[in-house]
């Protein structure tokens, strides 16, 4: 017939685009020049991330307050020192001259001599008072509580805040592998519609040839228009996809993004199920949160005991004092005490704290076995899904071969006349499945093996 050389033309172009797409050797399309491999092209990505994300940069901020904490606990081990004044202004306060004046007067009159002052103006309390005071904690458990309490809390901060970049990193790495998908699915279905542009053209010369009816041309505009809808979805998560990534990068929602050879999707480290267990109780971040959370129990604990015990404190003062500012011998000032405080009896207050921090550390001790169980599930659930996807890779290449071939096979009997338009569309629609699935099959698995390294904490994290 007279339109066998354009379908043949078309099928031509639409298998090597698909093999551009789906073939191991493809190169791929992108936003930008492609490095070698996508290992390199996410690790590049996931440094990116964990630089400028902004949730990650609320996590630093929070270590960054914790470290300060332990400053500051630290901080109270050492003496404070400070400077204080006072000058005050008096109104109807005891002046000690009022009764010390006329004695001294009546003892000059008597001696016939002013051996005594008869002009003494002293009240109480001075009226400056200047003082250099010290303040050294002797002994005080809780302070080495409080201390322990704050390493506790950085140490959790932290752990926070690497269990963060570990998600972060796989929510990257499976944010571009979502983008390529839907690129790699928007390509493909971009790539059958001009064979859907000419079956309808062949359609309307075939039936004003008399060769078909109309019914023939109504499924094909019928065909093409469902693929329309198809493309203009893809075309929706695609957009979509790169938006997210994008804010995970903190950067602008329409940023180009530099796509990678398929053939070079993860591949999976060659460990067995129990030694990915065995890394993933060493190093995940949730059993050091859960570390840290025992270990504020604890201290608790230290703070609740030291109610039983005594406090002993050195404080010290040197100044100046009197109705006005003299600096000499006669109105320095200085004190040094002692001062130890012991808590008797406070109605059971302390025994109730501490059995509250007990409480506490079991809770926190049953929380981590909760996450060593937890752990061992998501490791074991990740490898199964790793295996049952790399056991479907060869069925999805299986599936599109099979499909291209019966294409190929009821593309050249439609040609000839010998096969219905229904048998055609129906072969251009199963062919088309099997080069969706086959991406879908291929990003899936590169997905499941993101999963499985932030599971079993594969990936090495920067400080």
């Amino acid at each position: 017939m007279y339109y066998t050389r354009p379908l043949f033309t078309i099928r031509r172009w639409l298998l090597g685009a698909a093999a551009a797409v789906l073939g191991p050797g493809a190169a791929a399309v992108a936003d930008a020049q492609q490095p070698s491999t996508a290992r390199q092209l996410l690790d590049g990505y996931v440094a990116e991330a964990l630089t400028a994300n902004l949730t990650l940069a609320q996590r630093s901020a929070a270590l960054a307050r914790a470290n300060a904490g332990v400053r500051e606990a630290n901080g109270r081990f050492l003496p404070t020192v400070g400077l204080n004044a006072r000058y005050s202004e008096f109104s109807g306060v005891v002046n000690i001259g009022d009764f010390i004046n006329p004695a001294y007067a009546a003892l000059n009159q008597l001696i016939g001599e002013s051996r005594f002052p008869t002009n003494v103006n002293a009240t109480l309390p001075f009226r400056q008072e200047t003082k250099l005071e010290l303040i050294q904690p002797l002994f005080n458990d809780a302070l080495f509580g409080a201390r322990a309490a704050a390493r506790a809390q950085r140490d959790l901060a932290g752990a926070t805040r690497k269990g963060a970049m570990r998600q972060l990193a796989a929510d990257v790495q499976q944010a571009w592998l979502g983008y390529a998908s839907t690129v790699r699915a928007v390509e493909t279905l971009e790539a059958t519609l001009p064979l859907l542009d000419e079956n309808v053209r062949v359609s309307e010369r075939l039936i004003g040839a008399g060769q078909a009816t109309p019914d023939v041309l109504l499924r094909a505009r019928a065909e093409r228009s469902e693929l329309l809808q198809q493309i203009e979805e893809a075309r929706r998560q695609r957009d979509g996809a790169r938006r997210g990534f994008n804010l995970l990068r903190n950067r602008d929602t329409d940023e180009a993004i530099t796509l990678a050879d398929d053939s070079t999707l993860i591949s999976v480290d060659s460990l067995s199920r129990s030694a990915l267990l065995a890394h993933a109780l060493t190093h995940r971040e949730e059993l050091a949160q859960a570390g840290s959370g025992i270990s504020m129990a604890r201290a608790q604990q230290r703070i609740a005991t030291a109610g039983y015990l005594p406090n002993v404190t050195l404080a010290a003062s040197y100044g100046v004092q009197g109705d006005r500012y003299r600096f000499n011998s006669r109105n320095d000032v200085g004190l040094a005490s002692l001062v130890m405080s012991w808590n008797a009896f406070n109605g059971g207050q302390d025994a109730a704290r501490r059995e509250q921090a007990n409480a506490t550390r079991t809770e926190a001790e049953y929380r981590r076995r909760e996450a060593e169980r937890a752990i061992a599930l998501q490791v074991g659930n990740a490898y199964d899904a790793v295996q049952s996807a790399l056991s479907t890779l060869t069925t999805a290449s299986d599936r599109l071969a099979s499909a291209e071939r019966a294409f190929s096979f009821v593309q050249r009997r439609f040609a000839e006349g010998l096969a219905t338009p229904v048998e055609f569309l129906s072969a251009r629609a199963a062919f088309t499945s099997a080069a969706i699935n086959q991406i879908i099959t291929r990003f899936t698995f590169a997905t499941r093996v993101v999963e499985l390294e932030r599971a079993a904490a594969l990936r090495a994290l920067p400080n």
